[in-house]
C-alpha cells in the first residue's frame, strides 16, 4: 500500500508521487497556505485535513517568475514531444492542440484522483485517468500499447507546463491549487521541513535600485501590492552608506558583474528620466549575464502631461524618460506640495534633453513610508511599476 501524495487543480491531477518518492512543490506556497483541504479515498471515504492551498491566479505569478513563460512551457513541452518521438512511436500532439485540450477541459468534472492506491506500469495512470477523462481523449490510439505511450509522454511533461496553460483559461480564475501532503507526512515517510514552502536562493532576485529611497519604496510597495511574490525578491538594506548611489555606479556596478559572470539573479532598475535611459544606453552592446535583468521604471500615460517649472514658468510636459524617478509613482495628494512639479535643472547634451527632479521628493517619500497604511492612499501607481518589473524579471505580462 503506501501513502500518496499529488498536486491538483480541483480533483485534476497533475502530479503524484508515493511514500517518499515523489516532486517537491515548495515553491508554489507559502506557509500561510496550509489550510483544510478535502482528501479522497477509496469507497467515496472523504476526509478533511491539511494541505498547501493557493489561488491559481497566484501560482501563475509564482510560475512566471520560476521561469516558466508561456513562450518557455511551449518549448518544454514540444522538447519532451521530440524527445518521446525518438522512443515511442505515437502521433504527436502539437502545442496549439494540447493548449486547446487542456483549456477545454471542465474542472468541475475532471476526476483524475486515484483512490484506489494502485501500482501502475510507466504511462498506465495517465493513459487510465488523463485520455479517458479529458479531453485529450481525442488523441488517444485505439491500441491499448500505443494509448499507453502517449501517457508515458504525458507523465514525462513536466506539470508546471500543464498548470501554466490551466491558469490562462479565464473559467480557471477563481481555482485553487492544491498540495495534498499529510498523507506521507503521517505515514512517517517525511519530515514537516521536507515539504515547508520556501524558494532557493537560485530562484530569488537581487533588487538593486539607484539610491536607498528607490529600494525602500519598492520593497515596501510590493508587499502591499504583489505580496504573494514578495519571498522572490531582496533588497539591499543599507540606510546609510548606500554603495550604488547614482547611475554611474550602477553603471559600473552592472559591468562588474558581467565580467565575473555572476550565476545569482538580479533585477536592476533605473529611474524613468534622463539619467537612467542614458545609463541604459552606456550597457548597450555589454554582455550582460543571462540572470541578470536591467531595466527603467515605466513609462506612464498620466506623465505625459505634468506640471513641470523652468524659465518660463508653469508648464505641463512629458516628463517620461526625463525626470521620471521613483517619487513620481507615489500618491502626491500626501507629503508635499499640494501641486506637485518637476523643477527642470541641467541640460543634457548627448540625450538632447533636460534633466529635472520632483521638487519636495523626500516628503513625498516620508509620506508613503510612515502613513502608508491610511486606506485613501492609492498604490495605483506602484501596482503599475511592479507589474512591469514582474514582466522583465519572467518574460511576459503578469
Amino acid at each position: 500500500m503506501g501513502s500518496m501524495i499529488s498536486l491538483s487543480v480541483g480533483r485534476f491531477e497533475l502530479d503524484w508521487g508515493k511514500n517518499n518518492s515523489f516532486n517537491s512543490h515548495a515553491k508554489l506556497f507559502l506557509p500561510g497556505d496550509l489550510k483544510p483541504v478535502t482528501y479522497y479515498y477509496a469507497d467515496d471515504i472523504r476526509e478533511t485535513k491539511p494541505g498547501f492551498r493557493r489561488s491559481l491566479q497566484s501560482v501563475r505569478k509564482r510560475l512566471t517568475l520560476l521561469g516558466y513563460s508561456m513562450e518557455r512551457c511551449r518549448q518544454l513541452y514540444e522538447q519532451n514531444m521530440a524527445y518521446a518521438q525518438r522512443y515511442e512511436p505515437v502521433h504527436p500532439i502539437s502545442w496549439s492542440e494540447f493548449n486547446r485540450a487542456i483549456g477545454e477541459i471542465d474542472l468541475d468534472r475532471a476526476d483524475t484522483l486515484d483512490m484506489d492506491d494502485n501500482d501502475y506500469d510507466p504511462g498506465e495512470y495517465a493513459a487510465r485517468h488523463v485520455l479517458e477523462s479529458t479531453p485529450l481523449k481525442r488523441f488517444a490510439p485505439k491500441e491499448r500499447h500505443s494509448r499507453r505511450d502517449l501517457g508515458l509522454i504525458l507523465e514525462n511533461l513536466d506539470p508546471y507546463v500543464t498548470l501554466r496553460v490551466l491558469a490562462e483559461e479565464p473559467r480557471n480564475k477563481k481555482r485553487f491549487v492544491i498540495w495534498r501532503h499529510v498523507d506521507v507526512l503521517e505515514g512517517g515517510w517525511i519530515e514537516e521541513e521536507d515539504v515547508a514552502p520556501g524558494l532557493s536562493a537560485e530562484d530569488r532576485y537581487l533588487v538593486v535600485t539607484e539610491g536607498s529611497s528607490d529600494s525602500a519604496i519598492l520593497r515596501k510597495s510590493l508587499g502591499l501590492v504583489f505580496p504573494d511574490v514578495a519571498d522572490f525578491f531582496d533588497f539591499i538594506d543599507m540606510s546609510e552608506h548606500y554603495p550604488f548611489t547614482g547611475t554611474g555606479n550602477l553603471v559600473n556596478f552592472c559591468k562588474g558583474l558581467a565580467r565575473m559572470g555572476i550565476q545569482n539573479k538580479v533585477l536592476v532598475v533605473f529611474d524613468n528620466d534622463a539619467a537612467g535611459r542614458e545609463a541604459l544606453d552606456k550597457l548597450t552592446g555589454v554582455p550582460l549575464p543571462e540572470r541578470m535583468t536591467v531595466t527603467t521604471l515605466p513609462s506612464m500615460d498620466y506623465l505625459r502631461r505634468f506640471r513641470t517649472l523652468g524659465p518660463g514658468g508653469p508648464v505641463y510636459e512629458d516628463v517620461n524618460g526625463r525626470a521620471a524617478s521613483i517619487e513620481l509613482y507615489l500618491d502626491l495628494r500626501y507629503g508635499g506640495p499640494k501641486k506637485p512639479a518637476v523643477r527642470w535643472t541641467s541640460y543634457n547634451d548627448r540625450l538632447g534633453t533636460y534633466r529635472g527632479e520632483l521638487i519636495k521628493k523626500e516628503q513625498y517619500v516620508r509620506a508613503f513610508l510612515k502613513g502608508v497604511s491610511n486606506n485613501e492612499y492609492s498604490c495605483t501607481r506602484l501596482r503599475a511599476v511592479w507589474s512591469a518589473l514582474l514582466a522583465r524579471c519572467a518574460g511576459e505580462a503578469v
